[in-house]
């Protein structure tokens, strides 16, 4: 593997906090990428296992190329959002993409988003499936405007790869004054000025197995997470992006794919 340079060089930025047991296949599956021209920023968030000690002895394995293009920081806990954010600023890649400290990614991954940035310069977010299964018979990939994503969020934040220089358009990144749904507010201001691109293909996963929601971790927090949705929408309607005919719509059909998920955790634990 051999560093390619500035051009084009991707910023991966992981998040670090509690994650002895998975981290270090999350930076495997950056290691094992077909596109090499990357970077990996890791913000320790005051972990109190040993996550920080295997990521150093992870970092210190490898060969002097490869150990050059990590780079790890320590702050006291602040929560995934002002994380995510330092490493943000941190990052000296043209390219941006997120990486939780207990995902993988498959080898593709970052080519396939590169390939189609490149081939549409004029989109913000590049995505890909997350864990789940895909139709089949469907487009590889299809544009997400504003108003689709404001019924669904297609994009799981392990999975968005986005240019920086649209992330610094924005008057902040993730607001850490949202402990819920602070990925969702910020994909959503993003797309007020561009449209995004889904690829119709699994691009990672949990690196055990976890579902989306349902189980233990954040999505076992369903309600706070709906809370975090609802209270995104009355942000975008103040900041007039929603009129108040739509808001009613997306708060309608919120409540009611909130009702579904409890239907489908209700039916998991029976």
């Amino acid at each position: 593997m051999s560093f390619i340079g500035k051009d084009n060089l991707v910023s991966v930025i992981v998040p670090l906090y509690n994650a002895q047991d998975s981290i270090v296949l999350s930076l495997r599956s950056v290691l094992e990428q077909t596109y090499t021209n990357w970077e990996v920023v890791i913000v320790n968030d005051g972990s109190t296992d040993d996550s920080k000690q295997i990521v150093e002895n992870f970092i210190n394995s490898q060969n002097d190329e490869i150990r050059s293009r990590f780079s790890l920081f320590d702050q006291p806990n602040a929560g995934p959002s002002r994380t995510r954010n330092r490493a943000i600023d941190l990052a000296k890649g043209t390219y941006i993409a997120f990486l939780d400290s207990d995902d993988v990614w498959i080898p593709s991954k970052l080519q396939e988003q590169l390939d189609l940035a490149l081939q549409y310069p004029e989109v913000s977010i590049i995505a890909g499936a997350f864990y789940h299964e895909v139709e089949e018979n469907v487009p590889y990939f299809e544009k997400i405007t504003f108003d689709q994503l404001l019924f669904k969020n297609y994009f799981a934040t392990p999975m968005v790869f986005i240019k920086k220089e649209y992330l610094l358009e924005m008057d902040h990144f993730f607001d850490d004054n949202k402990r819920y749904g602070e990925d969702y507010d910020l994909w959503l201001r993003l797309l007020q000025k561009r449209d995004a691109i889904f690829i119709n293909k699994i691009l990672g996963k949990n690196a055990f197995g976890k579902a989306n929601f349902g189980q233990s971790g954040l999505s076992a927090h369903l309600f706070a997470m709906q809370k975090g949705e609802i209270s995104t929408y009355k942000d975008l309607y103040h900041a007039k992006a929603l009129g108040f005919g739509k808001l009613v719509k997306v708060l309608l059909f919120s409540y009611l794919k909130f009702f579904r998920r409890l239907c489908l955790v209700y039916l998991k634990r029976k």
